[in-house]
């Protein structure tokens, strides 16, 4: 049964999180936070969400390769090239290797009913970046590549996850064909997941997790929804269990989507990290 490999150091997986960092990110997704800005948390708390499902007594497991290619200016780059290797990282190699930690204030219950700020400590990988244009296909062909080499040398993992959040469209030409050669690339477990999701921080018509094209209007999204791979089905279950549709067939895509639909999206798009063991 496809997408039922067992993930440990033997096998490990591997997930790649493509960020658009074009000028518009400098716009706002929250009250205080530009898109960029929110983008960039979030990024940071998934990665430390990985390293934390891996750390055991002796140390942190390799369980997952991960990276993030980041794209907008002139063209795309490892967004984690600070750390040694190609764009998929060990993840005890990225536990070890932050940018900087910062110290972050945080509302934590106080046991009594009430609320009180705590300082933690916020390891940083990802630091947001908003210029220029919107070169999505150079950034799925990066993606391809490592996501080749990687699949070609793991045919026994579950497969690896690609996530790509935007906020806009191409303007380097057309995404969908490199997004279907990077959902034809398999191990054999099953093929590349590839999901996408626009972000927005105005109100308006949003679809999470939809199952078909028609629930979209927009010429552009309905192109990122078939650039998108149909839920399996440990992710079906998750989608479900958050409160979206079960239906067979919905995509890891979301349009419109404000900073709470990043967060879901997220946290069911790596829901195969709970499954190492």
């Amino acid at each position: 049964m496809a997408y039922s490999a067992e993930i440990s150091r033997r096998n490990p997986t591997a997930f790649l999180f493509i960020i658009d960092q074009s000028g518009s990110m400098n716009d706002r997704l929250m009250e205080t936070k530009t898109k960029a800005q929110a983008l960039s948390d979030a990024i940071n708390r998934v990665l430390m969400e990985l390293v934390t499902k891996c750390s055991k007594e002796e140390g942190v497991r390799h369980y997952f390769d991960v990276g993030v290619i980041g794209y907008g200016g002139t063209g795309c780059r490892d967004a984690l090239a600070f750390i040694p290797g190609g764009v998929l990282k060990p993840i005890h190699e990225i536990e070890r290797q932050p940018l900087r930690v910062e110290d972050r204030t945080v509302k934590v219950p106080d046991g009594a009913g009430g609320i009180i700020e705590q300082t933690v400590k916020f390891p940083v990988w990802f630091a947001p970046v908003a210029d220029g244009g919107t070169p999505m296909c150079a950034a799925l062909n990066m993606a391809g590549q490592a996501m080749k080499e990687w699949a070609d040398a793991h045919l026994n993992s579950f497969p690896p996850i690609v996530i790509h959040i935007t906020d806009g469209e191409a303007n380097d030409g057309d995404p969908e064909p490199t997004a279907e050669l990077i959902k034809q690339l398999a191990t054999h477990d099953g093929n590349v997941l590839l999901f996408n999701l626009h972000i927005s921080g105005s109100a308006g018509m949003k679809a999470l997790f939809p199952a078909n094209e028609s629930d979209i209007a927009d010429p552009d999204a309905k192109r990122l929804f078939r650039m998108s791979s149909p839920l399996p089905d440990p992710m079906l279950r998750a989608a479900q269990s958050a409160g979206y549709s079960g239906v067979p067939g919905i995509r890891g895509y979301g349009y419109n989507a404000d900073f709470t639909d990043v967060v879901s999206f997220l946290n069911i798009g790596t829901r195969p990290a709970n499954e190492a063991r």
